[in-house]
Order: C-alpha cells, then sequence, then structure tokens
C-alpha cells in the first residue's frame, strides 16, 4: 500500500513540540529527537530497544508518555489487545495515541504473510463509553482493564491516490468507501487516555447501568419451546 508510512504523516525531523513520545512498531522510520522512544522488534532497523511487542508490560513506567503513534503495526500482534491495553497503561492522562492501520476491504489487510489480524471500529469495543456488557459473556469479564480508559476521539480514513477517486465528489467517494475494496488505503484511530475524574464519574455511571440491568428492567418476555 502506498503512502501508509509514518513519514507521511510526520517529517522525519519532527520534535513533536518536545513532548515523550514512543513511536512503536517504528520499522526504519525513525524520529531522531531525544525525546522520541523507537520501538520494533527488529533489530535490523536498529531502533531505540528491540522487543516484541507480543510481550506485556513493556519495559516503561505507568503514565510515562505523552504522545504514542502505532503506525501500521496492531494487524501484526497476535495478541493486539494486550498491546493496545499497555499502551493505555503508558500513556499519561489526557495522553493521545493514533493508530494506523489497513483500510476496510483493503487486500492487505491479510494478504499480507505478517498480517495476522484485522483491525476496525469494532476492534475496539471496551474502550471508554464503547462497551458491549450485559448481554455478552466475553466482554463483561474483560471489561476492566487500562484501555477502558481510552477515548476514541477521531477516525480518519485514507483514499488510496487513484485520479478517478481524486476528482470524485465527495458523496461519490463515501459511497466507494463502504462499497468497494482496495479504495481505502489506511484507517486512522485518535485515542486520548481519560483523566481519573471521568473515570470515577463513568464508574459510577456504569455501576447505575448494571443495577438497571439485574433488575431486569424491559426484559423481553421468555420464549417456551414446546416438546
Amino acid at each position: 500500500m502506498s503512502g501508509t508510512g509514518i513519514y507521511n504523516k510526520y517529517l522525519p525531523a519532527s520534535d513533536f513540540g518536545g513532548h515523550r513520545v514512543l513511536n512503536i512498531g517504528c520499522g526504519f522510520e525513525q524520529f531522531k529527537a531525544p525525546n522520541v522512544t523507537n520501538v520494533d522488534a527488529y533489530d535490523i532497523c536498529s531502533p531505540d530497544l528491540v522487543w516484541d511487542l507480543n510481550v506485556t508490560p513493556l519495559p516503561f513506567e505507568d503514565s510515562t508518555f505523552d504522545f504514542i503513534v502505532c503506525n501500521h503495526t496492531l494487524e501484526h500482534l497476535n495478541s493486539w489487545w494486550e498491546f493496545f491495553n499497555d499502551c493505555a497503561r503508558m500513556l499519561k492522562p489526557n495522553g493521545k495515541m493514533e493508530v494506523w492501520v489497513p483500510g476496510d476491504g483493503q487486500d492487505g489487510q491479510l494478504g499480507y504473510r505478517d498480517h495476522v489480524h484485522i483491525i476496525n471500529r469494532c476492534s475496539f469495543f471496551g474502550i471508554f463509553q464503547n462497551y458491549r456488557y450485559g448481554g455478552n459473556a466475553y466482554a463483561e469479564q474483560v471489561s476492566e482493564c487500562d484501555a477502558n480508559r481510552m477515548k476514541l476521539v477521531q477516525m480518519v480514513n485514507r483514499m488510496e491516490y487513484y485520479w478517478w477517486i481524486r476528482y470524485a465528489p465527495q458523496r461519490l467517494v463515501n459511497w466507494m468507501g463502504t462499497h468497494l475494496r482496495n479504495v481505502i488505503a489506511e484507517q486512522g484511530f485518535a485515542f486520548r487516555k481519560i483523566t481519573d475524574e471521568e473515570w470515577a464519574n463513568e464508574q459510577a455511571t456504569r455501576d447505575k447501568r448494571r443495577t438497571y440491568q439485574n433488575a431486569g428492567v424491559s426484559r423481553l418476555p421468555q420464549i417456551t419451546i414446546s416438546k
């Protein structure tokens, strides 16, 4: 896929305003500013830290980074959710994380041998205000984790750079993105880690919702199966 590298999003000389940044799964596209830590699983690209991203926790303290950029990494990881959860741990409150993955309908989602997961907006159920508990036992069991504090603030679709997409009306572009394959080059997800105050308020709301559900309010009539 063309145009998906991190240097197409940030200049190689970027210092990110001096904020503490983690460039995770960096490959050969690394930032040399002293406030940026570049991490990859393969020493061939000489990152600041060689680390298997399927192994968590990573060797950083809680609330270390202001910004984590994760460019086309999650789709490579067998344990991608555990990794994402650990990124939430390493972020400071109000810190940001940017995730880029192959777009929906892209042959590259699973076409490459080293891509092991399809990641899309449905993959992030379990983050702040985006739950499936109450009717889903799995979601209820794993509902308490650091990723609960990640709030999705923006989703971006980047289109393939074909002339017939470039000059198409926006309504047609939107239709193509929904219904055609190999039109969306990549999807971006921007997250913010909520503050302790926001988390406490959310916990109170969730407790009320669970009480309501446990009371059986608005439960549908039970189906009786005749013998």
